[in-house]
């Protein structure tokens, strides 16, 4: 049977979101952890904190498209220097990027509730703690919101002081 991303699907996933104490939730597309394509749908509500994090491994390429709603997707250097904001949003002028393995980047929905595409290379591999950026707070830390707000006015060039 075929997964449809519609109106239904949003909804079921954004209320699993609303009732998660993450604000967020997933629904793999991929039926198994180790196809060659690993594909989820997540749902954002406003206030999650995704801390900043690459994928080292040579082909996580990682693909993200706007499917409701918009999303700041901020892109860092390894030090925490922001390279680039963007904003994908469903049906405007930028819906989606693919970004090339070993990019630190963070990203938080901008309405109050958003849905995005992910895809990238399998098998499925557990983000490490290596892989997220030191220079930012663990998900639960106190200072985690201050980072979160921090981001939403900080531009390129600027680096997070905590």
């Amino acid at each position: 049977m075929s997964t449809k991303l519609d109106e239904v699907f949003f909804k079921q996933l954004l209320l699993q979101a609303s009732e998660s104490p993450r604000k967020r939730s997933h629904y793999n597309l991929h039926k198994e952890l180790n196809e060659h394509v690993q594909r989820l749908c997540i749902g954002f509500r406003k206030g999650t904190y995704v801390r900043p994090h690459h994928h080292p491994q040579n082909n996580k390429w990682e693909l993200l498209v706007a499917l409701r709603g918009a999303v700041r997707l901020i892109i860092f250097d390894p030090e925490g220097e922001i390279l680039e904001r963007l904003t994908l949003s469903h049906g405007d002028s930028l819906s989606g990027i693919e970004m090339k393995p070993r990019t630190y980047h963070t990203l938080y929905p901008l309405t109050d509730e958003a849905v995005i595409l992910e895809v990238k290379e399998g098998p499925y591999t557990p983000t490490e703690e290596g892989d997220f950026a030191s220079w930012a707070p663990r998900e639960g830390d106190a200072n985690a919101m201050k980072f979160l707000a921090w981001l939403d006015t900080a531009k390129p060039g600027e680096k997070y002081t905590a």
